[in-house]
């Protein structure tokens, strides 16, 4: 007897991302506050039973309909620190300029930290995008460039949270100027103390 048929219809997947288009748009509209299973079904044309079928919470849901639009970065290698991250962050400021993400990650961030399965899931999602920039660094201590004794996580904190403080916090623009003024303070202050 074969027990590996699956049983109903299969997944369709056009609908899985209706569903998740949906739920961002209307987290970026109302708020999580305003994101319910019905809310979902009604704007993305699907049954409820669809979407629990897929997602046990409606934070579940959040944390894969926003991580569904994130792209992984590659980790270049020009032969340098500066070279590398400034590569690695064309096109950031694209990223924080988009107005609907920016209304949309504080709320994703809350349902991370309510749902525990959705934080974990949450952790592994930064875990992964950490690595390419983990990369980065890692061969910049092996060229030389970063002292090995240094936290290369602190490092990648440096880089990126003034830019999520900006965002998050004040508002202000996060052009490419912002950027390399970034990682020239950042490199400046590594070379020194290398």
């Amino acid at each position: 007897m074969n027990t590996d048929v699956r049983r109903g219809r299969p997944r369709n997947e056009t609908c899985t991302v209706d569903i998740l288009e949906a739920t961002l748009a209307i987290v970026s509209e109302a708020g999580i506050s305003g994101l319910t299973m019905d809310a979902v079904a009604s704007r993305a044309g699907v049954g409820k039973a669809t979407i629990y079928r897929r997602w046990p919470s409606k934070e579940a849901l959040l944390l894969e309909a926003w991580t569904s639009t994130a792209e992984m970065p590659q980790a270049p290698d020009t032969g340098s620190l500066r070279g590398d991250l400034s590569h690695y962050m064309q096109g950031v400021d694209t990223l924080f300029n988009d107005r609907d993400r920016q209304r949309v990650f504080p709320q994703m961030i809350a349902a991370a930290k309510v749902d525990p399965e959705a934080g974990e899931a949450y952790r592994a999602f930064v875990l992964s995008r950490r690595a390419p920039m983990q990369a980065l660094l890692q061969r910049a201590v092996e060229r030389g460039e970063i002292p090995a004794d240094v936290d290369i996580d602190v490092i990648h904190d440096l880089l990126v949270a003034p830019m999520m403080y900006r965002w998050l916090v004040t508002d202000a623009p996060i052009d490419q100027r912002t950027i390399s003024t970034i990682i020239d303070v950042v490199v400046a202050g590594v070379s020194v103390r290398a």
